[in-house]
């Protein structure tokens, strides 16, 4: 059985075939098409992913030791997006699904090519397996404080709607500062980030607001916070209701 390393790789050798990103999205609803499908029956509230634009359902049942999971959702380019994260952890035991980073999606560009609340959405879903593969190790899913890590990423995302732009007056999340949220199994929250410009004079204090702002959160016990650049931000990371706010649309 392939690895997910292995799998991973795969995906970054079949991207690399395509130049045009609209090959590419034809290619996430060929396939949408053949990913499992999950069981109406288990079309439930229960399933649905928090975070995402679109409705996804998202189960899960231990086979063997390994994890199958079944997906759907109501949008094809969102239902491509997790029929790409089901191929690399479909099968796997709940280890190799926590130790297993995320890098191949940097490598073929998706995430800088979604918009901002589908690249939100994408990281509820890896955030959501992993939630799954936390469940299937015993003492996993909950914190000391019986704190569900399922439960922190909203926490974490209202706590960074009281983070504002010094110069923007829209929070960091709906300006589309936030590039990535990830919570592990002891609590630690890695949140990268970026500014609206590289010289902002108060880089460091945007930085240590956020910073505070999640180590507020109930359950969260370390903060990580990544300033990066690449990609550069532009106005089509905010999200609608940023732009109302500004007087964008």
């Amino acid at each position: 059985m392939n690895t997910i390393q292995d799998i991973q790789a795969g995906i970054v050798e079949e991207f690399a075939v395509f130049t045009d990103w609209m090959d590419k999205y034809e290619y996430l609803i060929e396939l949408g098409k053949g990913m499992p499908l999950i069981d109406e029956k288990d079309k439930t509230d229960e399933h649905l992913i928090k975070g995402c634009q679109s409705r996804v359902w998202l189960a899960c049942k231990p086979e063997n030791g390994r994890l199958r999971f079944s997906a759907d959702s109501d949008a094809i380019i969102t239902k491509g997006i997790i029929s790409l994260l089901l191929k690399v952890y479909d099968n796997q035991t709940p280890a190799d699904i926590l130790a297993a980073n995320e890098d191949f999606i940097e490598q073929i560009g998706l995430k800088e090519n979604l918009s901002p609340t589908r690249a939100n959405g994408l990281v509820s879903m890896i955030a959501t397996i992993k939630e799954y593969a936390r469940r299937g190790i015993p003492g996993q899913a909950r914190d000391e404080g019986g704190h569900d890590r399922k439960e922190l990423e909203p926490d974490i995302i209202a706590a960074l709607r009281n983070v504002y732009d010094p110069e923007i007056p829209v929070n960091v999340y709906d300006l589309g500062l936030i590039y990535e949220i990830q919570a592990d199994a002891d609590g630690v929250v890695f949140v990268k980030m970026t500014l609206t410009a590289p010289n902002c004079p108060i880089a460091d204090e945007v930085v240590a607001q956020v910073q505070e702002a999640v180590a507020d959160v109930p359950g969260v016990k370390e903060v990580q916070v990544d300033l990066v650049f690449e990609p550069e931000w532009t106005t089509d990371r905010m999200s609608e209701e940023a732009k109302l706010e500004l007087g964008m649309l």
